[in-house]
C-alpha cells in the first residue's frame, strides 16, 4: 500500500511554553486532546488530525533539525498568514516559483527546526495574483491588436486583388 499522506512529525522541547506559542499563535494550529502518555506534551490538530507531536523535557534537548532539513505545511490565505506571523514577531522568509504556480514562506520554530508553508493558485499572495492579472489582460490586449492587424490586412489585400481584378476586367 503506498504512502498517502504525513501523519505527524514529533519535536522533543525543554520549553512547551515557547512550543505552543510559534505553533498555536504564530502558525494557527490548535491545542487539541494527548492521551496520557510518558512525558508532559502537546497535541496540535490541524483541520481535526493532530499533525504536530510535541514532547517536553526538563533537560536540554539542543536546537536545529538534525537531518530533517524542514517540515512542510500547505497553507491559504498568504496576506492573512503572514499577518499573523508579523503579530506574534516571527521573522520569515518568502520566495515565489512562478514555473509551479507556487509561493514559499520559511520560518524556524523555537527551535531551529525549519518551517516551509507553500501556498498555490490563489492563495498567493494579492501582489503577486494582481501582477498576473495586469501581465495576462497586457496579452490579451496584444493578442486582439495582432488579430484586428491581420484582419486589417486581410481586407486590404481583398480589396487590392478586387481592385486589380477590375482593373484587368
Amino acid at each position: 500500500m503506498p504512502l498517502q499522506s504525513l501523519d505527524h512529525y514529533n519535536i522533543s522541547t525543554n520549553d512547551l511554553k515557547a512550543c505552543r506559542r510559534f505553533y498555536c499563535k504564530g502558525l494557527g494550529l490548535e491545542e487539541g486532546f494527548r492521551p496520557s502518555i510518558g512525558p508532559p506534551g502537546l497535541w496540535l490538530y490541524l483541520e481535526g488530525r493532530p499533525v504536530v507531536h510535541i514532547i517536553g523535557f526538563d533537560d536540554d534537548v539542543g536546537s536545529g533539525s538534525g537531518t530533517v532539513d524542514h517540515v512542510a505545511f500547505r497553507g491559504s490565505q498568504y496576506d492573512e498568514f503572514v499577518a499573523r506571523l508579523e503579530d506574534n514577531g516571527i521573522a520569515y522568509k518568502a520566495q515565489g516559483l512562478p514555473d509551479a504556480n507556487l509561493y514559499q514562506l520559511f520560518c524556524f520554530d523555537p527551535h531551529g527546526i525549519k518551517v516551509e508553508v507553500n501556498f498555490f493558485g490563489m492563495d498567493r499572495p494579492w501582489k503577486v495574483l494582481a501582477a498576473e492579472h495586469k501581465a495576462m489582460k497586457a496579452a490579451r490586449a496584444a493578442k486582439k491588436a495582432r488579430a484586428a492587424a491581420k484582419s486589417k490586412n486581410k481586407v486590404a489585400a481583398k480589396r487590392k486583388t478586387a481592385s486589380r481584378a477590375r482593373a484587368r476586367a
